[in-house]
């Protein structure tokens, strides 16, 4: 980290890992390069331990937790979080998010349908089929982009700026996306 980037402990993003292959990695030490909070899906976690990077967090199934304890022993210290065999393990991960007064977090291999319901609470970027979707709460997006780039947005949105009827940038520059509500916006990566 440059020295003059000051970063406290987890203002940063966290990085919420469900899929570890949901996006190239060139864009995981991207979002690895601040030492963000690492939290590991069970489903994940055999690749994850590949990167050899240090994991923060791991959700498991309840009857996994002694296993995950003994294998992650070199991780230490690591929390482990257990889930009803039965749910879905992404909600446990987001209420520790809230409960631990995370602003924001990324995540790897996570529909945005499936993020909505955290997104009041946390800011929000998921990596899903070579997609970046943000979630925009004040119905306001605005950024630079290159020519031909595609933006992908709800056919609800009021107004669009910048792009044409198929999302795509006719030239370099700032695009304007506008809605009367919070709404999802994706680019391909």
């Amino acid at each position: 980290m440059s020295s003059h980037h000051v970063v406290k402990e987890d203002q940063e993003p966290a990085l919420l890992i469900a899929d570890a292959s949901a996006t190239p990695f060139p864009v995981v030490q991207e979002l690895l390069e601040w030492s963000p909070t690492i939290i590991v899906l069970e489903q994940a976690l055999p690749d994850v331990l590949l990167w050899g990077i240090k994991i923060d967090v791991v959700i498991c199934r309840q009857n996994n937790v002694d296993r995950h304890v003994t294998t992650l022993n070199d991780q230490a210290p690591v929390k482990v979080l257990s889930h009803p065999d039965n749910e879905n393990p992404l909600p446990t991960a987001c209420y520790f998010l809230i409960a631990a007064k995370y602003c924001a977090v990324n995540v790897l291999g996570a529909g945005f349908e499936m993020l909505e319901p955290f997104a009041a609470h946390l800011d929000v970027v998921t990596f899903c089929e070579h997609k970046r979707w943000l979630y925009v709460r004040n119905g306001k997006f605005e950024k630079w982009i290159t020519r031909g780039a595609k933006i992908l947005f709800p056919p609800t949105v009021i107004s669009v700026d910048g792009l044409d009827a198929n999302g795509v940038a006719a030239n370099d520059g700032t695009i304007r996306i506008v809605s009367d509500s919070a709404f999802w916006v994706g680019e391909e990566i």
